[in-house]
């Protein structure tokens, strides 16, 4: 479960996003000097190329992380599997031996009750776990839906922007407006446009708090199972105790 922070930034990170801004603004600052109206259908073709690109390298980060969320998953599943087999598998050891030193019905009776308690107690924890961990994965494929939908929406937004800017510049050129008012207006638009990605990207970085709540919520969560299940166990160990001592085993005939 470690490291999905890391994992929910890499997923959407800034830089992958970012890449496909700069080559409008770039492109129009080259426009500078030299015939705008001219170069409309070539710089809208290759910012339609990088918005294809960026769809293809997005997409793939996306299945990517997906897997990689998956596979540690499943790890996670296996391993906790195993531990609780391990502890299961010492913890019927240790009661066997002490149903050896059991030697009275009212010293039988008091392991049974011990023996009931510490499993009522490791069920209790384990389902506290198992619903946390639930939780969590289910907290974070909502997180990543909510981010990812925020996402597409910014850089569909953005993609129209731009189109609507090419287009007007095409309208102005063929209705013989001056190739540097044309020039200056597209300028103005890929600004917009800019600024309205990157005001739709700060609100986006905001979602990543919805991550350290999943974690921490978890962290709580699991930390509240434990302590139930230490105060349980001690619980029935001492009741165990004064009930296995208050019966002692009698001594051998001569």
């Amino acid at each position: 479960m470690r490291n999905f922070g890391k994992i929910f930034k890499v997923l959407f990170g800034g830089a992958i996003i970012a890449g496909f801004l700069a080559p409008a603004l770039l492109l129009a600052q080259g426009n500078a000097e030299r015939g705008i109206c001219a170069r409309l259908s070539t710089l809208s073709s290759k910012i339609d190329e990088r918005s294809a690109n960026f769809n293809s390298k997005l997409e793939a980060r996306r299945n990517e992380i997906a897997n990689r969320i998956e596979k540690r998953q499943t790890e996670f599943d296996a391993r906790l599997a195993e531990k609780r087999a391990r502890w299961d598998a010492n913890r019927d050891e240790h009661f066997a031996k002490l149903e050896e030193k059991a030697q009275t019905e009212a010293q039988k009776q008091a392991l049974l009750t011990f023996r009931e308690a510490v499993t009522a107690a490791i069920s209790a924890r384990r389902a506290a776990i198992d619903t946390a961990n639930q939780n969590f994965r289910e907290g974070v494929q909502a997180a990543i839906a909510s981010r990812k939908s925020a996402v597409d929406t910014a850089t569909a937004t953005l993609r129209n922007s731009l189109k609507t800017a090419f287009d007007k510049a095409s309208s102005d050129c063929q209705a013989g407006v001056d190739p540097k008012t044309v020039r200056e207006n597209l300028r103005t638009d890929l600004k917009a446009a800019r600024d309205k990605f990157v005001s739709d990207r700060q609100e986006i970085e905001k979602l990543k708090t919805q991550m350290e709540t999943l974690i921490n919520t978890r962290k709580e969560a699991i930390k509240k199972a434990i302590d139930d299940f230490k105060a349980a166990i001690e619980k029935a160990k001492t009741d165990f105790k004064a009930a296995f001592l208050a019966s002692p085993t009698p001594a051998p005939a001569e």
